[in-house]
């Protein structure tokens, strides 16, 4: 989608899948700049600059290619050999170095734990979360651990994740620790937390336009003679606003709504990975600085950071303090 100032004036694109799960009043990074959402209107982004310190950052489809659940659950396998006394795997031999930094700073977990890691640094209060279950799964979970937190009180969060790890990061002190990480991972009401959590219904109408389009509900022109997909949009979206408000139990509401959680939500494999969750240990750590765990998340998010200095340089600052 365009992404335009709302007085006039073009900065960029940004993609549908991402942009739509945001809400009016959200602020995110593009093309150096800080940006507060007003609106989606048809196949344009309006937005107005934003002062806010803290944005969320743009996730693209060319990265959107997470390991599967049976790879995250042998590498959970792994990692609880690495943290035995004798390693035979020539290759977790050959890593062990970072694993041991890893220990010596917080722990290697088992395939048993979760590990959360609460760190403070000069960026502002982090918190890691090492699932080891692919990105999709990862930034759903993100986006649900922070509005719950956001109902214990007022907080506002930069968000990263990768196929291990997620990041939230805050200006402020973020009220999680033993008595409540718990509730915070709990997989119920999961259903209502996503579609509160995230802009569940901009997104289900993003995903009507192609139910309407293959149902036969929108007209996309005569041969040769294509509607443009801002039209279509535009179509699919008045449908959508009818079905909803005259007929909300309509199937194919419901067929939106489900691929939405089932294609970019991941609802079954979050659920899945929530219950294995609630059988688990989950071990917090407070780290004095990164660890070698936390390492590759923060990277992808100094990606996104407008800086005069190289990622390059700005990566081998990180590795002295490590």
């Amino acid at each position: 989608l365009k992404v335009k100032w709302s007085s006039g004036g073009y900065i960029g694109v940004i993609e549908e899948y991402f942009i739509s799960k945001l809400i009016p009043g959200d602020v995110f990074s593009l093309a150096g700049k800080n940006l507060e959402l007003i609106s989606i209107q048809d196949m344009t982004v309006l937005v107005r600059k934003s002062n806010a310190k803290k944005s969320i950052v743009p996730s693209w489809m060319g990265g959107r290619m997470p390991m599967t659940a049976n790879l995250g659950s042998q590498l959970r396998k792994k990692l609880t050999e690495a943290s035995e006394a004798e390693i035979t795997d020539p290759i977790l031999n050959a890593l062990s170095p970072l694993f041991q930094k890893q220990a010596s700073l917080s722990i290697v977990p088992r395939e048993n734990e979760l590990l959360v890691e609460i760190i403070e640094s000069k960026d502002g209060h982090h918190l890691f979360v090492h699932t080891f279950e692919g990105r999709l799964v990862n930034e759903a979970m993100a986006t649900i651990l922070a509005w719950r937190i956001s109902q214990i009180q007022p907080i506002s969060f930069s968000i990263a994740m990768n196929d291990y790890s997620f990041e939230l990061l805050s200006d402020q002190p973020i009220p999680v620790d033993e008595t409540n990480i718990r509730e915070l991972f709990t997989s119920e009401n999961l259903t209502a937390t996503i579609q509160k959590g995230v802009n569940a219904t901009e997104m289900a109408k993003r995903k009507f336009r192609d139910i309407a389009v293959i149902g036969g509900l929108v007209f996309q022109g005569n041969p040769g003679e294509k509607k443009k997909a801002r039209h279509l949009q535009s179509s699919a979206s008045l449908l959508f606003n009818v079905f909803m408000e005259y007929d909300p139990d309509s199937i194919l509401l419901r067929q939106a709504f489900q691929e939405v959680m089932n294609d970019q939500m991941e609802e079954q494999r979050l659920r899945a990975m929530l219950k294995r969750i609630e059988s688990t240990k989950i071990i917090i750590t407070r780290p004095d600085k990164l660890t070698p765990f936390c390492f590759p998340v923060k990277v992808d998010s100094l990606r996104e950071n407008m800086s005069s200095e190289k990622l390059e340089d700005r990566i081998k600052k990180m590795i002295k303090q490590l």
